[in-house]
Parts: structure tokens; sequence; C-alpha cells
């Protein structure tokens, strides 16, 4: 089996879902006191990007609200979000892509550090059955607001890929890995064809010395957009 992996923050979306979905929780008042709420969460979202996130604490923030919440009424919550905040944000080149791995007979699988209630809403709309991400613990249909099994972080994402693989019965005779994070460093060490999407100061580094493929598709979207506001001769 070949299979083309791919994150989905500031990979596939431009932006984060889990910081997209912050902004949801608050406007939608799930949030008690969300001043306190989204200034924890940015902090988070800054030790991520600098790679000295502890993703159990962020999650601990970023379930609470869910905690007690019924799996039907989050899923209807979190359709509405995806198509109003993550799908005008996806970026184009990266549906391209898909399209172009399946037609090569590649199996995609996206595989994210987010929470499977956002991840697995957003595979679907990019038409991609296999999911790994982080999963949410549940009390029969009820969130609890804490989490379950190894995360797909750093390290994690390559424990998860081998568990999913193991399970599938499966083996994978060639892998390709899109990312924008240096925290996916593991996995892309892993596979046979790593890709830097977007990347990150230290993954840009990475990539430019071990001569990984680099795909700048943020930076074609502004040049887009500043052409378009070009006045036409």
């Amino acid at each position: 089996m070949r299979l083309a992996l791919f994150d989905l923050d500031d990979t596939l979306l431009d932006g984060d879902c889990s910081a997209l979905w912050n902004d949801w929780m608050v406007e939608r008042n799930w949030i008690a006191a969300p001043g306190d709420f989204l200034a924890s969460a940015q902090k988070m979202n800054d030790a991520y990007h600098a790679g000295r996130l502890r993703l159990e604490e962020y999650l601990a923030l970023t379930l609470s609200p869910l905690a007690g919440r019924h799996m039907d009424e989050v899923e209807r919550e979190v359709e509405v979000f995806v198509a109003a905040r993550v799908v005008p944000q996806l970026f184009p080149q990266g549906r391209e892509l898909i399209a172009q791995h399946r037609q090569q007979g590649d199996l995609p699988l996206l595989i994210s550090a987010s929470s499977r209630h956002l991840v697995a809403p957003v595979a679907a709309v990019l038409g991609i059955q296999d999911v790994i991400a982080v999963e949410p613990a549940f009390d029969g249909k009820y969130f609890t607001g804490h989490t379950t099994g190894v995360f797909s972080y750093r390290s994690g994402k390559v424990a998860r890929l081998d568990a999913w693989l193991s399970e599938q019965g499966v083996a994978a005779s060639h892998l390709s890995f899109y990312s924008d994070s240096q925290n996916d460093l593991p996995l892309l060490n892993r596979v046979d064809r790593p890709v830097a999407v977007n990347p990150d100061p230290v993954l840009a580094e990475v990539a430019r010395y071990e001569g990984w493929e680099r795909l700048d598709w943020r930076c074609l979207a502004r040049h887009h957009e500043m052409s378009s506001l070009v006045p036409s001769e």
C-alpha cells in the first residue's frame, strides 16, 4: 500500500482548526471566562510553534467546554463551524494534491494533533476516509473533557501510524508526508518522501539542509491576493 499522509493545520488549512474552534466556542457562549481562555490558548499556541507545547495542557483547556455535552450537539455545531470557518480556509492546492495522489493509486490519510471531533469532519469535506487524530474521551455519549490513547503528536504520530497499519493488517510500500511543523520531524524523518508545506523556520532549515521538497502555498495565495488588487490597464 502506498500512503499519502497529510497534516491538517497550516498544511492543508490556512490556519489552525483548534484555534478557529476556540473562537467559535466563545461566540456561542460555551466558555465562561472567554478572555482568560483565549489568552491561555494563545500562549500555548505560541509554545506549539516554538516546539515547546505540552499538548496535554492545551487539550485540557480546549476540551473543557465540551465536558457534559452530548456528542450529537457537538457534532451539529462542528458541522456548521467547519462549513463557515474551515472550508473557506482550505488551500486549493491541497485539494489538488490529494486528487493527484488518488489518481496515482495512493491512499490519502489525514494525521493531526487536533481532536477527532474537529479533524474527522474536515477530512470528510476533503474526501479522506482515514483519519488519525487525538481521541476525546466519552462517558456514554457525553464528552468528558479528557482524552484517551496516545496523542498523535510528535513521536506519537509515528506510534499511531504504526498502530493504524497494524490494525489494517497492511504494510506501507511507500510513504509521503506533507507537514508545516517542526513538531512533525519524527514522522518526516520516518517516511520515504517528506515534503515541507508552508514550513515554520525550523522545518524550513531542516528541509533545506536535507534537500526535502518544499511547497509554499501560503505565499502563492498572498501573491494572488496582491495581484488581484492591481488595476488592469
